[in-house]
């Protein structure tokens, strides 16, 4: 029996005309997106640092139009993340009002994306931004020239002399769930579970403090946290006095 093998010319080259393609096209889908990332993430940064001057110079009686903060916005934009904007400086949307609440002032940004390759603007992908600040007020010099003022924090029934007491800024100490039970306090007393972040020994690892008696699983854990405001002396009530400075 004669058996005839026969070859198929260029039907590697067909495939690889099909699928070379298709990969580039899926590569630069990939980079496009990357690409798009990274100037929304530049975007967002230079959008929440101009709230806060903007905060700053509508406290101070200076009038801002949102077609100012536009300009100055897209100025700062890097070359590259303007390449991918639809329109250009142009095509960034920029809009600046107050709140209900004339204390609070809201900056949003609108434009459209197009990606790596879309020559024809037929995709294009949303963008919007949006960040609302709190006008700087501060206060006044002299808002307690006749009054000794102390600070206080939520909920406690001490008062302080001195903003910089260790009791107001917290050292937090990180440890393990194998060491935890032998460590003890700047009182003697052991460490227990915190009942807000719900703590467990078996969370690997864990924080603590040389004044508190809970350890915690979370760094951003409220009872970690210290919210500290000034009051004058004459409505600490009941409170008493701090150990370390209010001597």
């Amino acid at each position: 029996m004669r058996i005839i093998q026969k070859s198929e010319n260029g039907s590697l080259t067909v495939e690889a005309a099909v699928i070379l393609p298709v990969f580039m096209l899926g590569l630069l889908t990939l980079v496009s997106v990357l690409l798009m990332d990274l100037a929304g993430m530049r975007m967002q940064a230079s959008l929440l640092l101009k709230a806060e001057e903007l905060a700053v110079s509508l406290a101070d009686g200076h009038n801002v139009s949102a077609l100012t903060v536009r300009d100055e916005l897209t100025r700062e934009l890097a070359t590259e993340d303007v390449r991918l904007i639809d329109g250009g400086w142009e095509g960034v949307d920029m809009s600046a009002s107050f709140l209900d609440d004339p204390e609070y002032v809201e900056l949003c940004m609108d434009c459209n994306f197009i990606p790596l390759g879309n020559y024809f603007g037929v995709l294009k992908v949303p963008y919007r931004r949006r960040c609302i600040s709190h006008v700087w007020c501060g206060y006044d010099r002299g808002f307690f020239k006749d009054e000794e003022y102390v600070y206080v924090t939520e909920g406690s029934e001490v008062y302080h002399l001195d903003r910089d007491c260790s009791h107001l800024r917290l050292t937090v100490t990180g440890t393990d769930s194998a060491t935890v039970g032998t460590l003890r306090n700047s009182k003697g007393a052991k460490y227990k579970p915190c009942e807000i972040c719900h703590s467990s020994l078996t969370q690997g690892k864990l924080y603590i403090t040389p004044e508190g008696d809970r350890y915690h699983n979370s760094i951003t854990c409220s009872g970690l946290k210290r919210t500290v405001r000034a009051i004058r002396k004459s409505e600490i009530k009941d409170r008493r006095p701090c150990s370390r400075c209010g001597r």
